[in-house]
């Protein structure tokens, strides 16, 4: 592991012995529990007893933004005021209920933003200056986002010396918007690899608020240089806060992952990072309120994950590298009757797929080229760094493609790096009929289904789907200015993930994330020796069997 690519520091080595450490293999497993507790399963639902609460409208069934205008920048006419109901708008489509299923005296909510497990590890704050409306007044300040009831609970109140200058921090027409994870609810069932599934459900929940600022016709960019105890401090998560209390209250504790910054078209969009810590410093004078409740009686501690949690902190960066977009012709219109809105309310993951059932060629080449960035296009203008995640394709039925093993390669300068690593047999043949813009290349042709089975911890639904993948990522390179880029390769492939599993719904199947499997087997069929390239992220993608036995019903009830 000793490379001149490996971040250097405790940190840096800590970052790359827990991957390891954390690696699946068939004959043995990732550290977990022994069995599920379920008198201990964590409560999916953070609040904040005793704080104010602002009820929030559902106003998403209003917007009729086309899914298919997504991905046309200019395509949708922004909401002129950036105001609570919008942010309300934003909230239902990106972390919001789409739906509770019922089995028996059974009854679980799903969300827009998919998670591991249907655990939901991620919690929303948004940060927001005074908007005043009659119907809605949203007072200066820090608001935790609870699903279940569509609310927003203030977290700080800023005091009156202070609102001037928390105001003039925030652009014009511009609030933050703060993601977290609670590692505890994914440890309770995956034990020492939850880490791994919380950076994922973050990157899911990234993609999923761009998409649905995209759907009101704002911008979203990732704030990637202000420091991780910055985000700490002015999310309140340091207890009163505490600046010297790693996580805040005293029971399953919050991770600090990132923030994003949403605007309205045309607005500067300036790197905030210096005003982060300013707003931290106010935040931190302010009147906290509200006390977090208890997910569990008792949260087991997982040493390695909770080590490696606080190795990936970042001190305040001077800049992110940059990255150049190509340029590619724009995505066609999918689903072109379809609303925005509606398509993102009825994702869902498949729990089994028909064996027999074929994907069409146009499909794929649509839902693969959805995952190239494009500029100003949701989700990838989100992010400032060029892609470090490249998708390895286990076809297995796909009309017109031959059966075998494909590999797309998001960023041109990576493919040097990839052939040079990759097995020296594999072919890297363009495939005919393809668009010229995307870059798919054959390795080799064959029956990929029982590998593929094999590879995902002998889970059926990678074979009997129309094709799987594995998500492999640049590993070194992107932890060379730190431990922190750790994170980010799975924040890139859980955007990728919510981003398939969109374009699975638009071509009329189902899509479902993995989680679970086999790291280094993956490895051995691709040929790599060394650790610079790992996977992050599986999925698979075909035509789900549906369980009629499962009930839905809608997800907020108008009072």
């Amino acid at each position: 592991m000793n490379d001149p690519s490996t971040p250097a520091g405790h940190d840096g080595h800590t970052v790359l012995d827990y991957h390891e450490q954390s690696k699946h293999a068939p004959h043995r497993m990732a550290p977990g529990p022994d069995h599920l507790d379920w008198a201990q399963q964590p409560d999916p639902f953070r609040t904040y007893e005793g704080a104010p609460v602002l009820q929030l409208p559902l106003v998403a069934d209003a917007l009729q933004t086309r899914y298919a205008d997504l991905y046309r920048p200019t395509a949708v006419v922004p909401a002129v005021v950036m105001d609570c109901r919008g942010i309300a708008a934003l909230l239902e489509l990106a972390l919001g209920l789409s739906a509770w299923k019922v089995s028996g005296s059974t009854r679980w909510a799903l969300r827009c933003n998919p998670s591991s497990g249907n655990l939901h590890p991620t919690e929303g704050y948004v940060i927001v200056p005074s908007m005043d409306t009659e119907e809605h007044p949203l007072a200066a300040g820090v608001y935790h986002y609870v699903s279940r009831n569509h609310i927003l609970e203030q977290r700080v109140a800023i005091p009156a010396p202070d609102r001037d200058a928390w105001t003039s921090l925030l652009p014009p027409h511009t609030f933050l918007l703060g993601l977290t994870a609670i590692h505890w609810r994914e440890a309770w069932k995956y034990g020492e690899r939850a880490f791994r599934y919380c950076q994922l459900d973050a990157g899911h929940a990234m993609a999923a608020v761009r998409y649905a600022a995209a759907a009101l016709g704002w911008q979203a960019h990732l704030l990637a240089t202000p420091a991780t105890q910055d985000v700490v401090r002015l999310l309140g998560l340091a207890g009163s806060p505490r600046p010297d209390a790693p996580f805040g209250h005293d029971h399953e504790p919050e991770h600090p992952d990132c923030l994003i910054q949403v605007t309205l078209p045309g607005e500067t969009q300036a790197d905030m990072s210096v005003q982060v810590g300013q707003l931290a410093d106010i935040a931190v004078r302010g009147h906290w309120l509200g006390e977090a409740n208890r997910l569990s009686r008792h949260a087991r501690q997982w040493p390695k994950m909770d080590t490696v949690a606080r190795a990936v902190w970042q001190p305040l960066l001077s800049e992110v590298p940059g990255h150049t977009r190509a340029h590619l012709p724009a995505l066609t219109a999918v689903a072109p009757g379809i609303k925005a809105a509606d398509l993102i309310r009825q994702r869902r993951s498949a729990q089994a797929f028909d064996n027999r059932a074929w994907l069409d060629q146009e499909a794929l080449w649509h839902i693969l080229d959805a995952t190239l960035p494009r500029s100003g296009c949701a989700p990838w203008d989100l992010l400032p760094w060029e892609p470090r995640i490249h998708p390895v394709l286990m076809v297995h039925r796909v009309r017109g493609l031959p059966a075998g093993l494909y590999i797309l390669v998001r960023s041109p300068a990576a493919q040097p790096l990839l052939q040079a690593a990759l097995h020296a047999a594999f072919v890297w043949s363009p495939v005919p009929g393809m668009p010229a813009h995307l870059p798919l290349f054959l390795l080799q042709e064959g029956d990929m289904r029982a590998l593929a089975q094999t590879l995902s911890c002998q889970q059926e639904i990678a074979g009997d789907s129309a094709l799987s993948l594995g998500m492999l990522g640049e590993y070194h390179t992107s932890m060379t200015s730190g431990p922190w880029g750790y994170c980010r390769l799975f924040w890139e492939a859980g955007m990728i993930g919510q981003t398939l599993y969109l374009e699975a719904e638009a071509a009329g199947v189902r899509g479902t994330g993995i989680g679970c499997f086999f790291d280094d087997l993956f490895h051995q069929l691709l040929g790599l020796k060394e650790a610079h390239l790992q996977s992050f992220y599986h999925f698979t993608i075909g035509l789900p069997i549906l369980d009629h036995r499962l009930q839905t019903e809608t997800p907020y009830v108008l009072s």
